[in-house]
């Protein structure tokens, strides 16, 4: 039986607005907190739901890793796993490469291969911290003084590192390196079980280890155009495949057709009459049924809301109506 569903926190919120939601995320009984990385800073944010709560894992679903330094990824983990007490989980994603450049001016070639070394790194700074030395050489990244302030910091608590993906190739790495897989929610039943599952296992049997489990994130809106709308953002060419392993190729042609020509009204109004219901997320009211349908495919489930034509108080009055919804489950 999968665990009671975690929860994410609308992606613009402050940091005095993610400690007061955090709190109110643990009391209606939401067995995580996660973090995602659209507006704000995601270790800042998590630092603050970790100071308001008590019992829930807070984790970060999921950090871009290339925006960042392997070594001050490292860090920041390290030391929010350390605040917290061993409540934080380190999640981690590529980004799609138009918008890692779009959004922080950088660039990465490979991606896969290089998050694989990425994480190899990230943990051996956490490695180096534990013991007081050490240093990596890999493939794209090399560092050498992981340990700058000489010291040892053991005991510490051991850090889950997730790592996010949508297509077969990302999604091998993280069942070959990683603690867990953080889904997309813009995912099907279909793609998750014959694409995604298969991938982590060919990954895991690399590294002789089994599967790590997979995390849903479900999307939850008041309507079903909502919902359309904001999967629109994610209908883009790199992730078609969704939809094409999933029977519904005319669509994602359809899809892009219309968005091409900035039709998104009519993009969205496909997805909500041929893909929406299997696709990562849920009408507030039909909640208790889409998570038991979802966790038939996936481990843990999170619950989230719409940041595409919502603006910040209409995010949280919804999450807070999720938090309702949760409490009754």
């Amino acid at each position: 039986m999968s665990p009671r569903p975690g929860v994410g926190l609308p992606g613009t919120v402050t940091m005095r607005e993610a400690e007061r939601l955090a709190a109110e995320a643990e009391n209606a009984g939401a067995s995580s907190v996660w973090i995602a990385d659209v507006r704000r800073e995601p270790f800042l944010t998590s630092a603050a739901a970790l100071r308001a709560t008590t019992r829930v894992t807070v984790g970060t679903d999921v950090a871009v890793a290339f925006s960042r330094s392997p070594a001050a990824t490292a860090q920041a983990a390290w030391d929010l796993a350390g605040y917290g007490n061993g409540r934080f989980v380190l999640g981690l994603g590529s980004q799609v490469g138009p918008t890692l450049l779009s959004r922080f001016g950088v660039e990465a070639d490979r991606p896969a291969a290089r998050l694989r070394d990425y994480v190899l790194a990230v943990r051996a700074c956490w490695d180096a911290y534990r013991k007081g030395r050490g240093r990596y050489e890999g493939e794209f990244y090399a560092i050498r003084q992981p340990v700058f302030s000489p010291g040892a910091d053991d005991p510490w608590p051991t850090i889950p590192l997730y790592l996010a993906g949508v297509n077969p190739v990302m999604t091998a790495v993280a069942g070959e390196v990683a603690d867990g897989f953080a889904a997309h929610t813009f995912c099907t039943p279909t793609y998750l079980d014959r694409i995604l599952r298969r991938a982590l296992a060919r990954g895991a049997a690399r590294a002789n280890r089994s599967a790590p489990p997979v995390l849903m994130p479900l999307v939850v809106g008041r309507d079903r155009a909502s919902l359309a709308l904001q999967m629109t953002t994610y209908t883009v060419p790199a992730y078609r495949r969704v939809l094409d392993e999933s029977g519904l190729r005319d669509e994602a042609d359809g899809i892009l057709a219309a968005i091409a020509d900035r039709r998104r009204n009519e993009a969205a109004r496909i997805i909500e009459e041929r893909c929406l219901d299997q696709l990562g997320v849920a009408v507030l009211d039909d909640l208790p049924e889409r998570v038991r349908l979802w966790s038939a495919h996936a481990d843990v489930i999170g619950l989230t809301v719409p940041w595409y034509g919502l603006d910040g108080a209409a995010q949280i009055a919804l999450f807070r109506d999720v938090l309702r919804a949760l409490e009754r489950m």
